[in-house]
């Protein structure tokens, strides 16, 4: 195998320009001269034998080759950077760095008050919180470039543990103005005529309602499918429809939406924390997972150790948890 003999400072100044679309800014956040952040560039792409960039007078832009390089020059700067906070977190415990994979919902609805208590404690600690679905939550985790996730159960890699923490139900989202958004006792027959909007079939939401309704508790075949939950959301404020959402997504405070529980769709989805199985999160990790748990009203867990449920640490346990609190969400 050939040895390729670039430094970090080569692929710093990959990377800058890049993100820069030019050399001129990368040169002033790097504190080098043009020329200097040029011939840096020019070595690595001397060392690896292509042009990273298409330059003209009027633009900088990546080749074909450059963009596929991109993504693993950034991965090996974050992991050299994860090497060095972890030798001085090892050092000094009280601060590093820690990645949080998150869906969209709890990463807007939870994570900036858990964050901001944690900060509170441990202010010299940095955050690095990856929001996204529940596939890319999961990929993160198992490829490490998240110290933990935090999701939804129904994940089954073998190679990930979800440890529950609270159940969160499904409701139906509607405008407070609909006729039927003051009633109490409410049934899915009620908006048979309604015009339904649902989120892809790609969407782990979506996985899960069709996996968890019955045939006959199903909704009326949508007539207008969206990505994510935030578009369903803004789908139904608009007056297009409406459709079941997690509680958590809908603020309370919303002075246009509601959310209305079904007497005869009581689906629900576990909350909870993915983690790597049979790898012991770092001593920071663990100390947010059990800021985490505490703020969710779950016990503090040892790697490893059994909880009164029987299951342990980074496994699925199936004792009921106490209900998820509304707020603003995205999903």
């Amino acid at each position: 195998m050939p040895r390729i003999n670039f430094d970090l400072q080569q692929l710093q100044a990959f990377v800058a320009v890049a993100d820069r679309s030019g050399f001129r800014a990368a040169a002033e956040d790097l504190h080098l001269s043009p020329a200097a952040l040029s011939r840096r560039v020019d070595r690595l792409e001397q060392l690896l034998g292509a042009r990273l960039f298409e330059r003209t007078t009027r633009e900088v832009r990546l080749t074909r080759v450059g963009e596929s390089f991109l993504s693993r020059a950034r991965f090996a700067l974050d992991d050299l950077e994860a090497a060095v906070l972890g030798v001085h977190e090892i050092a000094a415990r009280h601060a590093g760095r820690i990645s949080i994979a998150c869906v969209p919902t709890v990463a807007t609805a939870r994570m900036p008050e858990l964050i901001d208590g944690f900060s509170r404690r441990m202010p010299q600690v940095r955050v690095r919180l990856m929001d996204g679905g529940m596939d890319e939550v999961a990929a993160a985790v198992r490829t490490g470039e998240a110290d933990f996730g935090v999701g939804f159960s129904g994940v089954t890699d073998p190679a990930l543990g979800f440890e529950p923490l609270l159940e969160e139900r499904y409701v139906l989202a509607v405008r407070r103005d609909h006729p039927l958004a003051r009633k109490r006792s409410l049934a899915l027959a009620m908006f048979a005529a309604e015009r339904w909007v649902t989120v892809a079939r790609t969407s782990g939401n979506r996985r899960l309602l069709d996996a968890g309704l019955g045939a006959d508790q199903r909704p009326p075949r949508a007539w207008l499918e969206v990505g994510h939950v935030s578009a369903l959301l803004a789908m139904v404020e608009a007056g297009l429809g409406v459709g079941l959402v997690p509680e958590l997504a809908l603020d309370p405070r919303d002075a246009v939406l509601k959310g209305l529980r079904l007497a005869d769709v009581a689906l629900t989805r576990q909350m909870g924390i993915l983690t790597l199985a049979g790898a012991t999160p770092t001593p920071l990790a663990q100390r947010f997972l059990d800021h985490l748990r505490e703020a969710w009203g779950a016990p503090a867990v040892q790697p490893g150790q059994v909880r009164s449920d029987g299951a342990k640490s980074g496994q699925a346990a199936h004792r009921p948890r106490p209900r998820a609190s509304k707020f603003q969400a995205d999903d």
